[in-house]
């Protein structure tokens, strides 16, 4: 399988670069920045990561995004040679600077993986999205002697890593999907998709063996032999155009569950654009063969049209309501819970920045809880009228953690999830969703997500990801939230280190998930650190600077950076964490898997 890397994606875009390097005529990406992307990267706002947060990056993801990814409709009519000097221009980087994908294959063919205890083999833990590890392998006595053991480089790092057996599997951006043996670190198998992904992987059984799960952003769902990386089926998974897969899918009793979002929000910036005919939803796939099973939506109206824009374009709606994240499974109530995104046009309806309850069986909504109505937004509006921008402008205070279900000590179960709002909100399961409370934890705004909440049963823990409104208005830190109440058990404000590469870009924000273990809980920061916690008062315990540089165990230096997104895990006896998995507008990409031990052994 480690074939499939050289003559796949890597191959596929070195080749779109270079077919016209013999041009007589060289591309010029200096003009080509300023007609394209200057107006966006110049002057960063929201989403769009600055000029100089891509100097980290490889050729090869720049020429990604711009001929298959979130790129691509900025990138309409440039010529492949144009591409490739654009991403040279941008990086400083040749285009052939990629590692050899086929260093360190493991010598010995391992046992198959098969989920169990101790593991952590999908984005959430488990179906319940709970983020916490009951068996972590070490105690909170163990914390202050964790080392690296070892690091692997994954350029374009990104999902969160999974645990599988002795079997380790991350993916990149770029749609590589990796297997590792977990003690060592070598490479067991490469998978490579046509596709950028932004999602983890999901393990899970089928037949007498296991299969990897994943999608990537043209909306296709793949399951591969967990042993040996084979493809055993792939599947479309939603037939809107620009549907894409952002969120982990969820595993669980023989079936996938497949969150569903689009691009719709950035390609609206064009007014030509017929804003918007998406509905976000979940997908339900037969994980034995990838048979759709059911198809259900955030939104209950199809979209028909409604106005024509100040282009003289047909508008439609209602629209939007994305799911950004992994779907959370109720066996007990027969249901499916999925947090829902802003609106993309208008009538305003109830799906939009929801918690929505789909039945298991098929696929029917049974209750939507919205906690923003109205929230209607299109990438760089603000301020701007006309086209497809709606008016009045929304805020973009997507949900953007899972709706974790968890059971108190009395018995029980609460719906808590988090969004851009800076607010964690609970919901009753058994009263169709209502509002329990909601705690303000941040001052909120679109770059202030809450990736992922964790809990073990008495508390709900949140990283702080903007300035925090507990304690000192600081950004960064850890809050602790009683899980029936939402009152503030402690908030622990976050240190602010000087950064391992400078003031610029230097940033003490803690969007990433958070995750547990008995006694402590861990959270990194966008300064690179990774801190572990007392789940009793918050005392930090343990603190590692991941933005360093390492000799990884595939042959080249990996090099630690931001962390965001989805995360660190436990499993095994060992801490799992990508360091450098940044978001957009992140400064400090990098690439390095990390596996940390008791004295690093």
């Amino acid at each position: 399988m480690l074939s499939r890397i050289s003559a796949g994606l890597s191959a596929a875009i070195l080749a779109l670069a270079l077919s016209g390097a013999a041009a007589a005529r060289q591309p010029d990406a200096a003009a080509i920045f300023a007609e394209r992307c200057a107006v966006c990267h110049d002057h960063p706002t929201g989403r769009t990561p600055a000029r100089a947060y891509l100097l980290p990056r490889l050729p090869s993801e720049i020429v990604h995004a711009l001929s298959r990814g979130v790129m691509r409709t900025q990138a309409a009519g440039l010529t492949q040679e144009e591409m490739g000097a654009l991403a040279v221009y941008l990086t400083g980087r040749p285009l052939d600077s990629e590692p050899d994908a086929k260093a360190n294959s493991c010598a010995a063919r391992a046992d198959p993986p098969k989920p169990g205890p101790g593991q952590w083999s999908e984005w959430g833990g488990g179906p319940s999205n709970t983020r916490f590890q009951p068996n972590p392998g070490f105690g909170v006595a163990d914390l202050p002697r964790l080392k690296v053991k070892w690091a692997f480089a994954l350029p374009g790092l990104t999902g969160g890593p999974i645990v599988a057996g002795n079997t380790l599997f991350v993916a990149s951006r770029l749609g590589r999907v990796f297997a590792l043996d977990a003690a060592t670190g070598c490479t067991r198998w490469a998978f490579e998709t046509e596709s950028t992904m932004r999602s983890a992987v999901a393990v899970g059984a089928i037949g007498n063996g296991a299969a990897a799960f994943f999608g990537d952003q043209n909306a296709d769902v793949r399951a591969v032999d967990a042993a040996t990386g084979k493809l055993l089926w792939k599947i479309h998974a939603d037939p809107y155009p620009n549907a894409m897969i952002v969120g982990a899918v969820t595993y669980h009793d023989g079936r996938l569950y497949v969150p569903i979002t689009a691009n719709d929000e950035a390609d609206a910036l064009d007014p030509a654009y017929p804003c918007c005919r998406f509905r976000g939803g979940v997908v339900a796939l037969d994980a034995t063969d990838g048979r759709i099973l059911w198809r259900g939506y955030t939104i209950q109206e199809e979209p028909k049209p409604t106005r024509v824009n100040s282009a003289g374009t047909q508008m439609f709606g209602p629209s939007g309501g994305g799911v950004w994240s992994a779907p959370t499974v109720d066996p007990k109530r027969r249901l499916v819970y999925a947090a829902s995104g802003n609106g993309y046009s208008g009538p305003a309806v109830d799906g939009t920045d929801a918690v929505v309850a789909f039945d298991i069986d098929t696929g029917r909504r049974v209750w939507a809880s919205q906690a923003l109505a109205q929230d209607i937004w299109l990438y760089r509006c603000e301020a701007k009228a006309g086209g497809n921008c709606p008016d009045p402008m929304g805020v973009d205070f997507d949900f953007t953690s899972p709706p974790m279900l968890q059971t108190a000590a009395d018995g029980r179960q609460v719906l808590v999830a988090g969004s851009k709002s800076g607010i964690v909100w609970a919901f009753d399961p058994d009263g169709k969703g209502k509002l329990l409370w909601q705690t303000q934890v941040s001052k909120g705004g679109p770059g202030d997500a809450i990736w992922g909440l964790a809990a073990d049963g008495g508390n709900v823990f949140a990283a702080v990801s903007g300035p925090s409104t507990i304690g000192p208005a600081t950004p960064g830190g850890v809050t602790a939230l009683a899980l029936t109440t939402g009152k503030t058990t402690w908030h622990m404000a976050g240190p602010t280190p000087p950064c391992a590469w400078g003031e610029t870009g230097c940033e003490h924000r803690q969007p990433a998930a958070v995750t547990a273990i008995p006694g402590a809980i861990f959270s990194g920061a966008l300064d690179g650190h990774l801190r572990a916690y007392s789940t009793a008062d918050g005392k930090i315990l343990w603190d590692l600077d991941t933005a360093a540089t390492y000799d990884a165990v595939n042959g080249i230096k990996a090099y630690g950076g931001n962390i965001d997104g989805s995360a660190q895990i436990v499993a095994n006896g060992t801490l799992f964490v990508n360091s450098g998995n940044a978001t957009a507008t992140s400064p400090r990409r990098g690439d390095a898997v990390l596996a940390i031990t008791v004295e690093g052994k």
